[in-house]
């Protein structure tokens, strides 16, 4: 089950690419998380090297314009 999209799950993801030594690492860092928050922002984090507080400012202005689950 995806784990909720916090900045500290962010920044512990963001952490671990910084750890990471080898082409494996990275690999299985992408494993690790591909399934809670997505390659998309994967790929922010570790390709285009977005900060986390970036990231987390995109995620925030997302949440604003998605509908609200709970007005359903």
């Amino acid at each position: 089950m995806p784990q909720e999209i916090t900045k500290e799950l962010l920044e512990r993801i963001d952490a671990e690419f910084d750890a990471a030594r080898s082409p494996e690492d990275v690999r299985a860092v992408f494993k690790k998380y591909y399934s809670d928050i997505g390659w998309k922002r994967l790929c922010r984090l570790f390709v285009l090297q977005y900060g986390v507080d970036e990231l987390w400012l995109a995620e925030e202005e997302r949440a604003k314009k998605a509908p609200s689950r709970d007005a359903e």
